[in-house]
């Protein structure tokens, strides 16, 4: 019998939820208020790229941070938020008790000391409060949907994990670094955890007792009189080169671990692939089946939002910066360079992610052997972890010379052919910075294969050469999304302009329908 699956199946089925009484008054929204809300939160979310099981955390920050703005009190941001949530269909309507209020209430009103330690601090105040914002949303996150289940998951795949990681003596690793590595990049990669989420489970790994309601005033204090070297000791954790690495080398074998847990939880006589080879096969192989066709659904609607958002963005700024410029910089409207820098990039990055393939047999057969191994303990090469030492040999400066040299030859080659298209300074300025983007952000959600395919793909002599060529465009890409996010201009309208303003009509409208329907009721 696999006792390994055994014990990770009885973990699983310890489900928590909201508890709800029957008889208990609930949160209740209008339905026009209701599609309002959630009809901001999709247009926002399309011009924010997230991942889904992230969007219910961000907007809870986000709805914090502009109640702790206006100085609100924290059983007041409780009420608003939950009701806030409901609005915007995070939350079901009519289901949420009222009395959660005041759990939130009490979780909101542990934070005051450590925002009133941050509030005292010279420098980088707001980079704390900020990080305290992040910590204080994952918590109600959890508050609001336990999550037992992918903290079980992750747990089986540490004490899996744990063994399989050979770790070089000269990288001078503690033991306790080590695990602290492994379960940081376990989070990031198994369960997906940005960098908010990140923040919570390391404060509550160094301190249970914080977690919760209950927690204990004198640990209160401890942390809000520490909560500057706390703050750096986290970051830098989350922010180590070895848990990057780690969480890269491990990625693919978190796939295996969320295919274990959809075959315990789903298989249709789960006693059978406790104790039968076979069974555990099949139900691996159906898993895997239904996780592939997730993905595709997934791809399919992520690179339709990314080609939406894209081409929005592309007639925004031609309506804004080309057009003027053309008719009053350069004198001369021409529309071919025009009606090529609002098309081209979209459908550029369309075929840079629905041109992935998978190899559905072979990486079947992949699973197959290395669940099998995680079920009984055995080692296994798509399991093994290599942690070495990074060594820069003698050709590393040549090849870095050899990088800046094609870095030029690439984007010159495509300004030069671009010139002799018509296109001018400004137009091929922004035709090679969208390329850079979106080449990286193509590559990074095609990569996002590596979620479900057990096995690197083998790159034949026109792939490679493919590859070589958009190696300065994709690390030019990713040099540019950090400072693009930045300076998301797009958001900023949004959360600074538009969320504030429309809150404020939706509760208008609320309160509005609320007195028509108790006046209605008097007749």
């Amino acid at each position: 019998m696999y006792e390994r699956l055994a014990q990770f199946s009885r973990s699983l089925h310890h489900h928590a939820d909201v508890a709800l009484d029957g008889g208990e008054e609930t949160i209740e929204v209008s339905v026009p208020a209701s599609a309002a809300a959630s009809w901001y939160e999709k247009v926002r979310n399309t011009l924010d790229y997230q991942e889904e099981h992230l969007l219910r955390r961000n907007a809870i920050e986000r709805i914090l941070r502009r109640y702790r703005g206006g100085g609100e009190t924290p059983e007041r941001m409780a009420r608003e938020l939950l009701k806030e949530l409901v609005w915007a269909k995070y939350l079901p309507n009519k289901t949420i008790p009222l009395s959660l209020a005041k759990s939130l209430s009490v979780l909101l009103e542990k934070y005051e000391p450590l925002f009133g330690a941050v509030a005292q601090q010279k420098a980088d105040r707001e980079r704390m409060e900020m990080w305290l914002l992040d910590v204080v949303a994952t918590e109600i996150e959890d508050t609001l949907a336990p999550p037992v289940s992918d903290e079980a998951l992750a747990s089986f795949m540490y004490e899996d994990m744990r063994p399989r990681v050979e770790w070089d003596a000269a990288l001078g690793v503690s033991e306790d670094a080590k695990d602290l590595r492994l379960y940081t990049a376990i989070h990031r990669t198994l369960l997906k955890n940005n960098t908010a989420t990140l923040r919570f489970r390391l404060l509550t790994l160094y301190y249970p007792a914080w977690a919760g309601v209950n927690t204990p005033a004198a640990l209160s204090e401890q942390l809000a009189a520490n909560i500057v070297p706390i703050i750096s000791t986290i970051e830098g954790e989350i922010f180590h080169p070895l848990t990057d690495r780690l969480s890269r080398m491990i990625r693919r074998k978190a796939g295996m671990f969320r295919v274990v847990r959809d075959a315990v939880l789903h298989a249709k006589d789960p006693s059978a692939i406790l104790s039968d080879p076979a069974a555990l096969d099949d139900a691996v192989k159906e898993a895997l089946h239904h996780r592939t066709e997730d993905f595709r659904v997934r791809l399919r609607r992520t690179t339709v939002r990314a080609v939406l958002f894209l081409f929005l963005t592309k007639m925004l700024l031609a309506l804004v910066l080309e057009v003027p410029y053309d008719l009053f910089i350069v004198q001369d409207a021409s529309w071919y360079p025009l009606l090529v820098n609002i098309t081209f990039h979209p459908i550029f990055l369309a075929f840079i992610v629905l041109t992935l393939s998978i190899p559905e047999k072979q990486n079947a057969e992949d699973y197959q052997a290395a669940v099998r191994a995680i079920a009984i303990g055995a080692p296994h090469q798509l399991l093994a972890v290599r942690m070495k030492r990074e060594t820069r040999s003698a050709w590393w400066h040549v090849f870095l010379a050899l990088y800046g040299v094609l870095f030029i030859l690439v984007y010159g080659a495509i300004g030069a052919v671009l010139h002799q298209f018509g296109f001018h300074a400004l137009s091929i300025g922004l035709f090679l910075f969208f390329l850079s983007l979106v080449t990286f952000f193509g590559i990074r959600i095609r990569s996002s294969v590596k979620d479900i395919v057990a096995s690197d793909a083998r790159n034949g002599f026109i792939g490679t050469v493919f590859d070589i060529v958009l190696l300065p465009i994709v690390r030019a890409g990713a040099w540019l999304s950090i400072r693009v996010a930045k300076i998301n201009v797009f958001i900023y309208f949004f959360d600074f302009i538009i969320e504030a303003p429309l809150k404020v009509a939706i509760e208008f409208v609320e309160s509005w329908l609320t007195f028509v329907r108790e006046k209605k009721e008097e007749i």
